[in-house]
């Protein structure tokens, strides 16, 4: 059961549906400058640790805005963790939260985030694949080892990339990210479903991973084709993150692989067709 600080449905709702104030949209749209040696590390290794993504009022409200969204997606759902499938214990999932609250687009759309993706990318524009807020709750399990472009059905996976924000801190014990360095590479690629069939690749057998713990506020950009997943949460409280994943302008729908031909991002689209539909906005 979801245990957060917003009170309830209507509370929540009222976030949600409220014009954003102006120094808060502010704070989302301010660029971040990063260093060079952020860029390089980011290229080398297929993702990056960016310290003060958020911070102070900008940080707390929009962590209330994002809580107001899980909330009212997950108020039904009394299970217990225990009740839950293996995957489901991993984390609450819940996407494409903008496209049903006006203050959750205001966040998703923000040009800071997307402006990251693009730099680190090194593109000049960057689209929108979707947003995920990913909640670990108190004694989740771990999520298993995977590469997010697997399940994307985008031609150029290598200009894809997640920023996973951390709301409230995300210390080993809580479930921090790790990630293999260098496996962004084109011809390291494995299908692993983490759905049914969650295993460690042959790839990865010799190869170190490494945490990257977060106080809230920061955040990490990973490349679509590094492999990673995160430790289990053996602390009493909620690990909150969400995530908003940025793919180049210009890419195509690849529909080569039936197992996500059907992505809701590309909607209406046949094979070949560049992205471009009402669930990929461009960014900046």
């Amino acid at each position: 059961m979801i245990n957060i600080k917003v009170k309830n449905r209507q509370q929540a709702l009222d976030i949600l549906n409220s014009k954003t104030p102006d120094y808060i949209l502010k704070g989302y749209n301010e660029i971040y400058k990063l260093s060079d040696e952020q860029k390089e590390f980011y290229q080398k290794n297929g993702y990056v640790e960016i310290k003060k993504v958020l911070e102070g009022e900008v940080l707390e409200y929009a962590k209330e805005v994002i809580e107001s969204a899980v909330l009212v997606r997950k108020e039904n759902d009394k299970r217990t963790l225990a009740e839950k499938s293996q995957y489901e214990q991993s984390f609450m999932q819940c996407g494409f939260l903008c496209f049903d609250f006006p203050a959750m687009m205001d966040i998703v759309t923000g040009k800071r985030f997307g402006g990251l993706a693009r730099d680190l990318m090194n593109i000049k524009h960057v689209r929108l694949w979707h947003d995920q807020a990913l909640f670990k709750e108190p004694g989740g399990r771990q999520t298993d080892v995977h590469q997010d472009s697997s399940y994307w059905p985008i031609k150029e996976p290598e200009f894809t990339t997640t920023m996973w924000l951390s709301l409230n801190g995300s210390p080993v014990n809580k479930g921090a990210l790790y990630f293999y360095p260098e496996t962004n590479k084109k011809d390291i690629k494995e299908y692993v479903d983490i759905f049914k069939n969650p295993h460690q690749p042959e790839v990865l057998k010799n190869m170190k991973k490494v945490f990257v713990p977060l106080e809230e506020g920061d955040a990490t950009f990973h490349s679509g084709l590094t492999f990673h997943g995160a430790g289990e949460n053996s602390t009493d409280e909620m690990r909150e993150a969400m995530t908003i994943i940025y793919f180049k302008d210009g890419s195509k729908f690849d529909a080569s692989d039936a197992r996500n031909a059907t992505h809701k991002s590309c909607t209406n689209l046949k094979s070949d067709e560049l992205i471009n539909t009402k669930y990929t906005p461009i960014i900046i």
